[in-house]
């Protein structure tokens, strides 16, 4: 069985300090939540403050949080830092005997250990585990001892398809291993429980073996942890940010779908077709998309400079780390024998996949926010036009009307003035009964049929010049209408 003398596990662990756009609350729950993954009793130590930013800053009093024991068979230590707009933790453990070798087996408890510590808490932004000790002496098969190293962490893991590149560092052999998968979510944005969020929207597994030669190998190996959470952060931030623009892009194909549908509809002439409710209903669905559009390709664009900025950083901590391990190995006078080139790996994946797909996702995705801004313009001048022609129809209706009222009243009060006009007035006669004798009564003279048959005929004459006259209009109205 493959043994390794001191064999260390380390997890470097990264969570978002304050993202874009978040307030002063968000700030103040990432740093609770960030605080839960140490014991409650370095709570106290911990130094923090809110207003101050800081390339790198130690948190906690003291640099490290010690914790296990000789008697407990084991020990290591916290150490919580901050880096600009991200937390960073390592937490380390090892065994107690630091001289008798162990069983690669021994790794899994080592694992176990920390994953107890750690509990239910979660890395926001990512982690690596960087698993290092000596080979015994005598052992030179190191590839095989880092098979059985990886197996042993994580035994569901596969080395030929988690395998991605391994160098040299300080006389020993480093192999990285990882995978990465992006976990988009399936409901639709404007879902609550699938707003904007700051977790991962991927499956992350990085893993570094570093395997020295001798002690002296490992133990100036140790005094490279402040570049490793460097180094790892900036790479955790990279597939973070990319995880974060798979599913923008998605919102903003959901989105791109819709402004299509806007723009089918206005298309042509079809959209003369479409009664104003129609048509506001479309502008009202353009508004609403508006500013989620243009939100979501401000957030592609920040988090493709992201992704930049931190490749560029993570470029010159790798060239910082290995001036440091050639300094090392001179100050010591041995032969340098350390090439850090396999860590270009990942910058080379990441400039020709990640920022090459962010970057051409913008370009195809941000003119679609000039198309909805066409769209609206378009949509609310036609609204406008048909708000307008209503509006014009509805005074022409008026007139109209105003014209045949005015006619029609002027026909009535003429209609007065004509002689057949008759006003019966009360006549006194006397009628010869059966006896012989004459009884007076009063009649009207002429009868009351009489007066309304006037009276209905000058109504008609008032309704038939009010309608002739708003015929009149009505044409008048068109044929200006035509000449405009």
């Amino acid at each position: 069985m493959n043994r390794i003398i001191y064999p260390t596990v380390d997890v470097f662990l990264y969570d978002l300090r304050d993202g874009l756009g978040d307030n002063p609350e968000e700030v103040e729950q990432h740093w609770q939540t960030f605080k839960q993954k140490l014991p409650q009793s370095f709570h106290d130590l911990l130094n923090f403050s809110s207003g101050f930013e800081s390339d790198y800053e130690e948190l906690l009093t003291g640099q490290f949080g010690h914790f296990g024991s000789e008697s407990q068979g084991y020990k290591g230590f916290y150490y919580p830092v901050r880096m600009s707009d991200m937390y960073g933790l390592l937490l380390d453990c090892s065994p107690a005997d630091s001289v008798t070798p162990q069983p690669v087996d021994c790794l899994q408890d080592i694992k176990g250990e920390i994953e107890r510590r750690l509990g239910e808490h979660s890395a926001m932004l990512g982690q690596t585990w960087l698993i290092y000790g000596q080979l015994p002496q005598g052992t030179n098969d190191y590839k095989a001892v880092a098979k059985s190293c990886y197996k042993s962490m994580f035994p569901d893991g596969n080395w030929q398809d988690d395998f991605q590149s391994q160098g040299r560092l300080l006389g020993g052999m480093v192999f990285e291993l990882g995978s990465f998968q992006v976990m988009l979510q399936e409901p639709v944005k404007n879902d609550p429980d699938a707003a904007v969020s700051n977790d991962p929207c991927f499956e992350s597994r990085h893993v570094m073996i570093v395997l020295y030669p001798t002690a002296y190998a490992a133990k100036a190996g140790a005094e490279l942890l402040y570049d490793w959470m460097r180094l790892f952060a900036y790479r955790a931030k990279i597939l973070w940010a990319y995880g974060q623009t798979r599913q923008l892009k998605q919102w903003l194909k959901e989105d791109y779908i819709t402004i299509q549908a806007c723009l089918k509809q206005i298309r042509g002439n079809t959209h003369q077709d479409l009664p104003i409710t129609d048509l506001k209903q479309i502008l009202n669905q353009a508004r609403s998309i508006v500013s989620d559009y243009t939100i979501d390709v401000d957030e592609l664009a920040y988090q493709s400079r992201t992704i930049a900025i931190n490749l560029e950083n993570y470029q010159k901590r790798c060239e910082t780390l290995a001036k440091k391990a050639l300094s090392i190995q001179a100050s010591q006078r041995e032969i340098p024998w350390t090439n850090v080139m396999f860590l270009e790996t990942f910058s080379e994946k990441v400039r020709e996949k990640y920022l090459r797909q962010v970057e051409k996702d913008y370009e195809n995705l941000s003119p679609g926010l000039e198309r909805l801004e066409f769209a609206i313009a378009t949509i609310r001048g036609l609204v406008d036009v048909e708000r307008a022609r209503q509006e014009r129809r509805f005074q022409d209706n008026i007139t109209i009307l105003g014209w045949g009222l005015a006619a029609a009243a002027i026909a009535a009060s003429l209609s007065a003035q004509f002689p057949y006009v008759i006003v019966p007035v009360e006549v006194l006669t006397s009628e010869q009964t059966s006896e012989g004798e004459r009884s007076p009564s009063v009649e009207l003279n002429p009868p009351l049929s009489a007066s309304w048959d006037a009276a209905v005929l000058s109504l008609g004459y008032s309704l038939l010049v009010g309608v002739l006259c708003m015929a009149i209009a009505w044409l008048w109205i068109k044929r200006k209408q035509k000449s405009n």
